[in-house]
């Protein structure tokens, strides 16, 4: 059965591309999919061959640099982007995307789409939503780490503390998704229960729940929505030339350098970190490339030496695969790809579920960590020569990647959609 599915995505490229990689996955089955996100993410989405649907009714920060400092503050930050952007424009985005999802088949949700996820609610489709990090569960069984070294000993000591904080992070939280309650409201829906709040548990789709990463970074947990499905990371490749001819000259040209990057979202930070970067590795007498994130940032660097190159961005698959190290924010996009490539990490977090990705990655003895806060030229030089210097992160990192390139966690996604669609499909037959 051909199937029209829609897909929700609220946040950064990072967000946007394991629904991407779901999307060419369905594609190839015969189905039709529509993303529906932000106007940045038109151009990116048609690229990959996908309708797209403007579901925002913000604008674009004229200042990005700004706006990233607020959204990445590290106590105001989460409350400003789940609140001030994603709970504000519930009513806008739901009135987007209802022609759209009143004749879909599926609907597929993140977890700050909440204009969608009451359409999920209300419409006779079939409703799956999509978690892109284990910290997006805040499990009792496996808190998620927050960067605080005594919050998360504490609260990994028994399933009883876990709690504690699981239940501390929904009464700080619930006041952010007021205008979606308000507008549940409007619409004359049931109140959601606190534990049901929509950044918590009521983001949860009724016929299941992608956790679109790899099987090794968290295991379903008991208090995970019983149908969810961890499925491996789904990953999105953009058609285009991999490797520009500066960037391949410069690889060519020497030994594999140390990769600094803070991907799209943390770009504020970004010259202050590079320029730490830089002495470090004149300290370590190591090759690096600079992803800069913006022109602005490039331009707050001092003058460059041979073995250094500086570039807005860089396709992150081939490049990685070429680097002797990877020094950056913890994304779980940039960690896929880190992984995937086989390199050792210096992990960088800045907010948001950050910090429990780096947290896991050092876990499974591919990382180090050294917070945002601290971050200099001497500490990132000393984690380095560890990374690079020592025999056990090669040889983790290497058995890690032939585990994560046989995932095929687009395809599996795929099958757990089609499989909700089928019962969709018998108990409409039914009625």
């Amino acid at each position: 059965m051909d199937a029209h599915i829609v897909m929700a995505t609220v946040g950064s490229a990072g967000d946007l591309y394991p629904f991407l990689a779901v999307a060419q996955a369905l594609a190839a089955r015969g189905h039709r999919c529509t993303v529906a996100s932000h106007a940045m993410h038109e151009s990116q989405v048609r690229q990959a061959g996908q309708a797209f649907v403007d579901a925002s009714g913000l604008p674009e920060p004229e200042d990005k640099v700004a706006f990233m400092a607020r959204a990445f503050h590290p106590w105001r930050g989460p409350r400003f982007v789940v609140r001030e952007l994603a709970a504000q424009d519930t009513a806008e985005s739901y009135r987007r995307l209802h022609p759209v999802c009143a004749e879909a088949d599926v609907l597929l949700t993140s977890t700050l789409a909440f204009g969608a996820q009451i359409l999920g609610e209300q419409l006779p489709l079939a409703w799956l939503s999509v978690v892109l990090a284990p910290a997006g569960f805040i499990s009792a069984y496996q808190p998620p780490a927050t960067g605080l070294g005594l919050v998360d000993r504490w609260s990994r000591q028994s399933p009883s503390c876990g709690r504690i904080l699981q239940r501390g992070a929904q009464w700080i939280s619930r006041p952010w998704t007021a205008p979606v309650r308000q507008f549940r409201r409007q619409l004359g829906l049931a109140p959601q229960p606190a534990a049901g709040d929509p950044f918590h548990a009521g983001q949860h789709g009724r016929d299941g729940v992608l956790a679109l990463f790899s099987p090794l970074l968290a295991q379903a947990q008991p208090d995970w929505p019983p149908h969810t499905h961890v499925t491996g990371f789904a990953r999105y490749r953009p058609d285009a030339d991999p490797l520009p001819d500066t960037l391949r000259q410069f690889l060519d040209a020497g030994p594999a350098p140390v990769v600094f990057t803070l991907g799209s979202a943390a770009v504020h930070a970004g010259a202050h970190f590079l320029r730490e970067s830089m002495m470090a590795a004149r300290a370590l007498r190591m090759r690096a490339i600079l992803l800069c994130g913006s022109q602005t940032v490039r331009r707050q660097l001092p003058a460059l030496s041979s073995d250094m190159l500086a570039l807005e961005a860089a396709d992150h698959a081939p490049l990685f695969e070429r680097a002797a190290a990877v020094v950056h924010h913890g994304g779980i996009g940039t960690s896929a790809e880190a992984l995937r490539a086989g390199v050792p990490m210096l992990v960088v977090p800045h907010g948001f579920d950050q910090p429990d990705n780096a947290a896991r990655l050092q876990r499974l003895g591919v990382a180090e960590i050294l917070p945002a806060s601290r971050y200099d030229a001497a500490g990132s030089a000393r984690q380095l020569a560890r990374l690079t210097g020592e025999r056990d992160y090669r040889d983790r990192t290497a058995s890690i990647a032939r585990t994560l390139q046989a995932e095929r966690g687009a395809e599996r996604a795929a099958d757990v959609i089609e499989a909700a669609l089928a019962r969709r499909a018998s108990a409409d037959a039914r009625r």
